[in-house]
């Protein structure tokens, strides 16, 4: 009987591991302005060609980034303003609002519905970033 010593079963694992970390999926996209623009852009530019199922994927990294973003730098409840409410959260909102229904639209096969939404969101996300 050839029986494996303990080291070798390690090894084993970390290769076995190693292996399975290349067919994970995409990885969460990085909850920076940059980052969540370029994902709205390529999910634009799936919506257009009409590969909604990719356009779906991009669009809930993009939102789960756009969450995940506003968790870690919330905006302060600044005092009453003469225009009152604060642009980049209302942009903020408005992007959100968009990457719904640029969602509903892409799983409903409207490719060139989802694509607008999209573009909306992006000028959104331009504005929240500051651009």
């Amino acid at each position: 009987m050839n029986k494996v010593k303990p080291w070798h079963r390690s090894v084993l694992v970390l290769v076995s591991l190693y292996l399975l970390t290349g067919c994970a999926g995409k990885a969460p996209v990085n909850p920076s302005g940059a980052a969540i623009e370029k994902t709205l852009k390529d999910a634009e530019k799936d919506a257009r060609s009409g590969n909604e199922a990719k356009a779906v994927k991009e669009i809930d990294a993009a939102e789960q980034a756009l969450i995940k973003e506003d968790k870690q730098k919330p905006y302060p409840i600044p005092n009453k303003q003469w225009s009152g409410e604060d642009a980049k959260a209302h942009a903020d909102s408005d992007a959100i609002k968009e990457l719904n229904r640029a969602k509903r639209d892409a799983k409903a096969k409207r490719a060139g519905d989802s694509a607008d939404e999209l573009k909306k969101a992006l000028k959104d996300v331009e504005i929240k970033e500051g651009n």
